[in-house]
């Protein structure tokens, strides 16, 4: 929004030439940065700068203002007019038109007593035939002395006119308007926008008014006071006091008796700002303060733009008649069946747009008032310009007028689903027997964001009672090939023609009739001789446009008509040349071209005002007003603008572009004069020349160099606290690459923590990817290349979240992925770790530090995600000759990814049950699926239609992975049974020849069921995932994160520094190997022995350093650490029963095993300094029915706490030989973990539900859905990993959740370290991370800022007892200020659910 301020000064220069300057210099400034704090653009346009009393020569400077208040009141969302009215009544110009009557009544009057001065208006005023009605208009200036023949063109005319209304033939009103051009903007009492200030001289005595007073009056031109011009100021400021005086933006100030004589009066300007900046910035508060508007008020603003250019559109519509009638036939027809697409096309400028709006008009009436009619003209509105922004406003407009449900937020963040949901949403309103017409204009001028400009978004088949009418260029354009790929039916395809002669006569009188104009019959002829060249109507309408201008006094001979469109706009750009200089037109139409998404008016004209050989050429014959400050004239923007007319259209909001956009560009803008403006807008972008900076300048009436503050924009990354500074972060990077100022953009942007943040909260991660794209398309950076694939990688996550990223979230990513490569690339990723450590360290909520990186690392294997489904993917086949992919999933989809450019083909809603496999046929052109319903189809992946359907008679049952086999010679379809590729969430890559093991790609996490294999790149699925991964195999090693664990072991224990890890292989459990880690890095990998049996369990007693290893026969080995040659043995029970758990007590004196039969206590002890262990001292028998152990502790005063794999939580006391059942969860028991200090246990287990008990001196936990556990070393905090791939953590004290962080994979085993932990994934990460925690947290603190999750209280024993609370919304529910521990003292039944 914008608060666009007309300043009018009602004087000479000289009267408020300090008051204007104040304005500049306090005012101007504070009033921006409110503006800007408040997410609005501040724009002043002050005619009267830069521009000297003498009035331009074609005389407009009054009809200029006077539009441009108009102009600034119809757009400005605040104040809109800022007044300053003085001693002077200023300068009093001739009015340029005259009406007819008016004209000869006043010469008439003169006629009879003065014919030189009738003769001398004739001169000076001609009349104009072609005005309707007519007028004279005065000629432009020819002469030298034009002051002295406009004093005596304005005597006459007042002569006459108080003549005429002596006589009673002209009223005192229009006796005004004849002798005073000059008007003011009418007080509208409905829009109190106007703050007018009435200065006026204090009461002197009359020997001092002459000489301190007469430099604030008017004085004619030998110096005496014109009394003439006093009396209408004292009129003027009665009528402004008449109209004003109860307005509270209406201020009467009065010039100090001190300041008369003096040059400075300091405290008469102070108070002079003050009062200003109250008044502006009151106002702005009060007209700019959010609305109760409802949340769809875009969408109505979306909707009003698109119906406001279609009226103009059609408002001189004639002829094509024969096309409209076509194409209201074929919808006709194709009304109660499956169709295709309606495509209009036509070469640039054939009217294609003009049509369509025509269409959407007409079958408004035609369809019913029950239908929907909707209309978009691609291009012209930011909802416009990109194919996921259209979707969505059309999906939500069809859906309201239809009572559907609207996309949620996921859907419109997710391009492949919002495409889905727009092809859903049409056959819903086709089966609700509801009549849409959805037309799109322009297909050509959607970017190549989300393949917009490749169509694979609009559906291949249109359902009853919908129609879709599109257009697009003809011939060359990629989206009509695209189009007839779709459909190939020419019945669908309709040409715009040329327009005949008679057409042409019919709009060229609409034309000037709307325009209220006429042309001589000569003029006429030559208009359409020249427009029957070529038929265009753009050739027409530039012809008309400037035809609009011609006078009936205009010669041919005056008149340039080219014969061609660029002809036109070539003539037309030599008069704007001639008037405005070429260097000036040069820029202008060059900074609008070279602009990313088009310019603000505003923005053009600070940025014309940085531009040195702009302001030389302006001020090449006079001095500026201000030589400290220095700006370009409004008034010539105005007077270049109104000369553009309509070739300067809206490309966004408030923004301008122009139509010959190429045209510019082949005419202006070489290589050396791009990069000299893209380095003026990438200085502005920056704020380079901003906040009183000055930039230097040498203009030529000085002869030396001057430095001027330039009064552009300050441009912060936020203007305030949620408000990001779009325009910057649109242009900024765009500028600063084609400027070529690499280094900027890499230190100020690309390796900007701050920046990157700002861009991918505000604008998208998509936005940040391109920006990355572009430089790399450029410049050949490793590192660049390398922070792109980061964003790569965690896209997928910040998509999942709606795009709701915080800093901690960004800075976790980057740490846990870049900490190795820092070193190895200090400028840009060494830098923005540097950052991250930085934000770690000042951080003043909850966070987790990370120590070492964990993440896959850009650089390595992983090189891009695919998503699309929302189940897990059944069935994959490649086509490597086509380059691509496709992939079937248990939800029934299809999706065809075209694998050169990542982007999705085709999306089929293919079968009602699961995908069980997919064929490429016919070198890649079409595809085979076959469904758990039985069917199977035949899809063409060039049109995306479906071909046939075969219908099994029996369905096809769920096996193992079916394959579907095609022999293509002999047509014969085969399905076979193949075994699955592989159960662990591993790829494995094997040399041919020598079968050895080349390498292991983890982080798949999901159980492998297909790989496919695309040049160097391994495609990964799983039923268990819905997205599939693309894996290279020449990625750089030094890339890869080390593993300190192969992916998927299952039993794992750390040493309390994290040193060391000792693990089992899923493939071989009777080894166990040891890895020696120091900062993440392997040391060493030693192979302890072959055991006897395999392994079942694993525990270590950290200070004894003992690694205790339960088999399945019932023996237990053991390890002393420090004697690496020595082995101790605790034979089995006589049943060899397997070891099911153990557990170590604190103060690692006492050991507990559990059988499958029983629970044994064993004393550890030492011999001569060597660990022995003794025992059993105790058993404990668990019956048959019992439930075998999963996890227990055991507390230093001999009681077990465990679980069962049933779920049942239960405390044995070895010393008093007593049992008690404490719980019955329902899901196996997966921890349970003590406290440090023995004064808490935590309890975990599978489903999703934590529980909080009470048990003698002891408190414990219940987290459930939790794989492992682990307390701080201080007992204040609880660290958990979860099956979710989340690490929470948890206050002891309250219950509350801290903070909550995403590692893309399941932590198995987790100890506590020094201030945070170290644990291990199930990729075979180690992660080390330290948590920091400030003893209080704010107010508004909720560590699920980042995650999308339900929450809710319920009862779950107290089944009678209703819930107490219901939270259905993360936003409403914030758990790091819910007290659990508060909450259970009073109501222990309860339970905090997590859906």
């Amino acid at each position: 929004m914008n608060i666009i301020l007309c300043v009018t000064c009602k004087s000479h220069l000289s009267d408020l030439t300090s008051e204007r300057n104040a304005f500049w210099d306090k005012i101007y400034p504070e009033i921006q940065d409110f503006c800007q704090s408040l997410g609005l653009v501040f724009e002043v346009v002050d005619f009267r700068w830069g521009v000297s009393d003498s009035v331009i020569n074609d005389h407009m400077t009054v009809e200029l203002c006077l539009q441009e208040i108009q102009l600034c009141q119809k757009l400005s969302v605040g104040p809109s007019f800022l007044a300053l009215v003085g001693s002077q009544y200023g300068h009093r110009p001739i009015p340029r038109f005259i009406s007819e009557n008016e004209f000869e009544l006043l010469l008439s009057k003169l006629s009879r007593k003065d014919q030189e001065g009738s003769m001398l208006l004739r001169q000076w005023f001609i009349k104009d035939s072609n005005s309707v009605p007519p007028k004279y208009v005065l000629q432009p200036i020819n002469v030298v002395s034009w002051n002295l023949t406009e004093a005596r063109l304005l005597q006459l005319l007042c002569t006459a006119a108080l003549e005429a209304e002596k006589d009673g033939e002209m009223s005192a009103e229009q006796n005004d308007r004849v002798g005073d051009g000059t008007g003011f903007p009418q007080k509208s009492q409905d829009n109190p926008s106007a703050v007018i200030f009435v200065r006026d001289l204090p009461p002197l005595k009359k020997s001092e008014q002459q000489k301190h007073t007469l430099k604030f009056l008017d004085v004619t031109a030998d110096g005496l006071l014109d009394k003439e011009a006093q009396e209408l100021l004292t009129k003027l400021k009665e009528r402004i006091h008449s109209a004003c005086a109860d307005d509270p933006g209406f201020h009467h100030i009065e010039l100090s008796k001190g300041a008369i004589d003096r040059k400075e009066h300091k405290e008469y300007l102070e108070n002079f700002c003050k009062q200003i900046v109250s008044q502006l910035k009151g106002k702005i508060s009060r007209q700019t303060a959010p609305p109760a508007v409802p949340g769809w008020l875009w969408l109505q603003q979306e909707l009003l733009h698109h119906a406001n250019l279609s009226k103009k559109q059609c408002a001189v519509f004639c002829g094509r008649d024969g096309l409209l009638g076509k194409i209201c036939l074929v919808m006709w027809e194709s009304l109660n069946m499956q169709h295709g697409p309606l495509v209009v096309s036509g070469p640039p400028g054939s009217g294609k747009t003009a049509v369509l709006c025509r269409l959407a008009q007409e079958m408004r009436a035609v369809l019913g008032p029950q239908a929907v009619v909707t209309l978009r003209l691609l291009g012209t509105s930011p909802l416009s310009s990109d194919v996921d922004s259209v979707l969505k406003s059309v999906c939500v407009q069809v859906c309201g007028a239809f009572n559907l449900a609207p996309p949620c937020t996921q859907t419109a963040n997710s391009h492949d689903m919002l495409v889905r949901f727009f092809q859903s949403m049409l056959h819903k309103v086709s089966e609700q027997g509801d009549t849409l017409l959805l037309i799109l204009d322009s297909l050509d001028h959607l970017p190549h964001a989300n393949g917009g400009h490749k169509l694979r978004w609009l559906p291949k088949e249109i359902p009853p009672n919908i129609h879709l009418v599109v257009s697009t260029l003809a011939d060359w354009s990629p989206c009509l090939e695209s189009l007839k790929a779709l459909n190939n039916d020419d019945k669908y395809f309709f040409q715009v023609e040329p327009l005949t002669l008679e057409e042409g006569q019919l709009i060229t009188k609409a034309y000037m009739d709307k325009a209220g104009r006429r042309l001589t019959s000569e003029q006429v002829d030559a208009v359409l001789q020249s427009f029957q060249k070529t038929g265009s109507p753009l050739h027409l309408k530039l012809l008309l446009d400037m035809a609009k201008q011609w006078t009936s006094y205009t010669t041919l001979s005056d008149i340039r008509l080219g014969s061609s469109v660029q002809e036109v706009i070539s003539l037309f750009l030599d008069s704007l040349e001639g008037k405005h200089g070429k260097l000036f037109v040069r820029h202008a139409l060059g900074y609008i071209t070279l602009s990313r998404f088009g310019l603000s008016e505003a923005e053009l004209q600070d940025i014309l005002s940085l531009d040195n050989d702009v302001l030389a050429e302006v001020y090449q014959n006079r001095l500026p007003p201000n030589h400290t400050l220095l700006r370009f004239p409004p008034l010539l923007w105005a007077l270049f603008r109104q000369d553009l007319g309509d070739h300067l259209v809206e490309r966004w909001e408030n923004g301008i572009a122009v139509q010959f956009i190429e045209i510019v560009k082949e005419r202006y803008l070489s290589v050396e004069l791009r990069v000299k403006m893209h380095t003026v807008l990438s200085e502005y972008f920056l704020g380079q020349w901003s906040q009183g900076q000055q930039k230097p300048i040498l203009l030529h009436p000085l002869m030396t160099q001057l430095n001027a503050d330039r009064k552009v924009p300050a441009q912060p990354l936020w203007f305030a606290e949620g408000i990001p500074n779009f325009r910057k972060l649109h242009e900024l990077p765009f500028h600063l690459l084609h400027a070529g100022k690499w280094e900027e953009l890499r230190q100020l942007l690309l390796g900007n923590l701050e920046w990157l943040y700002c861009k991918t909260l505000s604008c998208g991660v998509a936005s940040v990817i391109q920006d990355f794209t572009f430089c790399t398309d450029v410049m050949d950076c490793p590192e660049i290349r390398l922070i792109r694939e980061c964003f790569l990688l965690l896209k997928p996550t910040i998509d999942f979240i709606d795009g709701n990223i915080d800093s901690s979230l960004l800075c976790t990513e980057i740490t846990a992925r870049f900490q190795a490569l820092a070193h190895a690339y200090p400028d840009l990723i060494g830098c923005l770790y540097s950052q991250c450590q930085d934000w770690f360290a000042s951080c003043a909520d909850p966070v987790l530090v990370p120590r070492c990186s964990f993440m896959e690392a850009p650089g390595g294997a992983l090189k891009n995600t695919l998503n699309g489904f929302t189940k897990g993917v059944t069935a994959v086949d490649v086509c490597c000759e086509k380059s691509i992919l496709t992939a079937g999933s248990e939800d029934g989809l299809l999706i065809v990814w075209d694998l050169k450019h990542l982007e999705v083909l085709h999306t089929f809603v293919a079968h009602t049950g699961v995908v069980e496999c997919v064929k490429l046929i016919n070198k890649g052109d079409q595809c085979l699926s076959a469904g758990r319903d039985g069917c199977i189809k035949k899809w063409s992946v060039c049109s995306g239609k479906q071909l046939y359907c075969i219908q099994a008679a029996e369905s096809i049952l769920p096996r193992t992975t079916e394959l579907l086999h095609v022999l293509e010679s002999r047509a014969v379809l085969l399905f076979s049974t193949h075994s699955q590729v592989s159960s662990l969430s591993i790829c494995s890559v094997w040399g041919l020849t020598t079968g050895q093991l080349l390498d292991s790609i983890s982080g798949v996490g999901s159980p492998v069921m297909f790989i496919s294999v695309y040049n160097n790149t391994i495609i990964s699925a799983s039923p268990s995932s819905s997205r599939l991964k693309l894996w290279s195999l020449d990625y750089d090693p030094k890339h890869r994160n080390q593993m300190c664990v192969p992916a998927n072991c299952t039993n794992v224990v750390i040493t309390k520094d994290g040193s060391t890890v000792h693990y089992i292989k899923e493939e071989d459990r009777s080894k166990v190997f040891t890895w020696s880690c120091a900062e993440g890095e392997l040391w060493k990998c030693s192979d302890v022995e072959r055991l006897s049996s395999n392994v079942c369990c694993m525990e270590l007693a950290q200070q004894k350093r003992l690694l205790f290893c339960g088999l399945r026969t019932g023996t237990i080995f053991i390890y002393p650490l420090a004697f690496a040659q020595e082995t101790l043995c605790i034979p089995p029970p006589e049943s060899m029963p397997e070891v099911r758990s153990m557990a170590i007590s604190p103060r690692e004196d006492r050991m507990a095993v559990a059988y499958e039969d029983a629970v044994c206590l064993f004393e550890i002890t030492a011999r001569d300094s060597f660990p022995c262990v003794e025992g059993p001292l105790q058993c404990y028998s668990l019956t048959l029915l019992h439930s075998p152990v999963s996890a227990m502790a055991l507390l230093p005063d001999c009681r077990l706490l465990y679980g069962t794999l049933g779920g049942e939580v239960a405390v044995y006391d070895f010393k008093s030989a007593t049992a008690a059942e404490l719980d019955h969860h329902g899901a196996a028991i997966t921890c349970v973990a003590l406290s440090n200090w023995d004064t808490h246990a935590l309890i975990g287990s599978e489903d999703c539900n934590k529980k909080k008990l009470y048990l003698f001196i002891l408190q414990g936990f219940y987290f459930e859905g939790v794989l492992c556990a682990a307390f701080s070393v201080n007992d204040k905090h609880v660290f958990t990993g979860s099956r979710d791939k989340t690490i929470k953590v948890w206050d002891v004290a309250t219950g509350s959740l801290l903070y909550i962080q995403y590692v893309y994979a399941a932590i198995i085993r987790i100890t506590p370290f020094k201030d945070g932990f170290v644990a291990v994934s199930q990729f075979g990460s180690l992660v080390k991370e330290s948590f920091r925690c400030p003893d209080t947290l704010s107010p508004d603190y909720n560590p699920l800022r980042n995650f999308r999750a339900h929450y809710r209280v319920t009862s779950r024993e107290k089944i009678l007892e209703p819930p107490h609370t219901s939270l259905n919304k993360v936003m409403n529910y914030n758990p790091a200020q819910f007290n659990f521990v508060g909450m259970f003292k009073t109501k222990q039944s309860n339970t905090c659910v997590i859906l």
